[in-house]
């Protein structure tokens, strides 16, 4: 019987010259700070000897387009690549050192979108898709110089309207819980993404960020509360720049109703950062 042996959730842009050009000093200092936090929650990982780690993340609209945009995109194959590009937004940029390939874990991303598929989750899939820094920022940061175990990379669309719900992300991880417990692999998850602020696709909200809101979702994670992250409203995490919080949502509906423990919370004007860890049995 599988069983998930690692879960955390992190921001995802992981650059400290990036917060320096945008924050300045303090930008520079606390995401060395959360990144360290994950560089440490990494040790815990490592001694989980995970044979899988799923990742959940958003698009930026560097896999998809508008011509597509699925809600939940389940990526397959044996490999994947990381995203290329000519002229790479800066905290695209810090992927250039990193590998180019990586492997999947082929049987436990089929089963997922598979039983998935038949438990009545409209699921895409591709063989095709890169992965850019919200998978591998994370990824690369966690383990620093330790192989990458195989990957499972889920795609949530938490930009383009209509985006899934947060009850609907939550019933999806309860659907990857059932299947890793179905299976015979020890498995990690992580979401990323967040906590507030307004990407470029909002550019008149840029340096925003809604720390009560932020606040609030955390002590509800700390509580093992998770019913009145069920009924969160699309509305609701677009006005607070929450958006990505879809993320960890699946995540909270894989590894319920365990209690998160904040490892590190900072506040900035352009992004809230955060690193957490769930306490599992």
């Amino acid at each position: 019987m599988g069983r998930i042996v690692f879960a955390g959730a992190m921001s995802h842009v992981l650059d400290p010259d990036y917060y320096q050009a945008a924050c300045g000093d303090v930008g520079r200092q606390k995401v060395t700070a959360v990144m360290a936090a994950i560089a440490a929650m990494g040790e815990r990982f490592a001694a989980a000897e995970a044979d899988a780690l799923v990742v959940i993340a958003d698009d930026h609209m560097n896999a998809f387009s508008f011509n597509c945009v699925p809600a939940i995109c389940v990526r397959i194959g044996r490999t994947v690549q990381r995203l290329i590009q000519a002229e790479a937004e800066a905290f695209d940029k810090v992927l250039e050192h990193m590998p180019v390939e990586y492997p999947l874990h082929e049987p436990l991303a089929t089963g997922i979108l598979e039983q998935g598929l038949r438990s009545g989750f409209d699921l895409a899939m591709s063989w095709e898709a890169p992965v850019d820094h919200a998978f591998l920022s994370p990824v690369n940061t966690l383990l620093g110089a330790r192989p990458v175990p195989p990957l499972v990379p889920i795609f949530v669309n938490a930009f383009i309207a209509p985006q899934p719900t947060a009850r609907r992300c939550f019933q999806f991880g309860q659907h990857v819980a059932r299947v890793v417990a179905g299976g015979p692999w020890n498995v990690g998850i992580i979401a990323t993404g967040g906590l507030s602020h307004f990407p470029e696709l909002l550019l008149s909200r840029v340096g925003e960020t809604d720390t009560v809101f932020d606040r609030k979702l955390i002590h509800w994670m700390e509580q093992g509360e998770h019913e009145p992250l069920l009924d969160l409203t699309a509305d609701e995490l677009h006005k607070t720049g929450s958006h990505e919080f879809l993320n960890w949502m699946v995540l909270l509906g894989a590894v319920t109703p365990a209690r998160a423990e904040v490892r590190y919370f900072g506040e900035l004007p352009r992004i809230n950062l955060a690193a957490v860890e769930w306490r599992l049995a």
